[in-house]
């Protein structure tokens, strides 16, 4: 006998009321303000190592505007992070940003047209 049972992709026969826009104002205040009090992205010193389960993200590179790689490389470590948080976790994950300085010096020139010319002797008192 076939089950007749409604699954839970079975689209409810009650109408669904869509916005056309989305309510956002305030929703990041809100949530910050909730996860600081619940401390759900802070790290706990005092626990012991094997209650901690650490992130080690290399900085990334500063390579212009957002693209895929970013979903790719970010979504796969917070995934980790939250998982690791709901088994019990400690978690340490601090976020890295570039702080090498050659991506940020290429990023710059890119930006202003610079090109390096490296026979151009050092002038400490160079004014563009």
């Amino acid at each position: 006998m076939a089950d007749t049972t409604q699954g839970t992709d079975t689209p409810s026969p009650q109408p669904v009321s869509v916005p056309d826009k989305p309510a956002l104002e305030g929703l990041e205040e809100r949530l910050s303000r909730q996860w600081r009090t619940d401390g759900t992205y802070s790290f706990d010193r005092a626990t012991t190592r094997e209650q901690v389960y650490s992130i080690d993200t290399p900085p990334p590179t500063a390579s212009g505007s957002l693209h895929v790689g970013h979903m790719f490389s970010y979504t796969q470590t917070d995934v980790l992070a939250r998982f690791q948080r709901m088994r019990g976790a400690n978690v340490f994950y601090p976020m890295g940003w570039d702080d090498n300085g050659l991506p940020t010096e290429r990023r710059v020139q890119n930006y202003y047209g610079v090109r390096c010319d490296p026979s151009v002797a050092y002038d400490p008192d160079y004014r563009p």
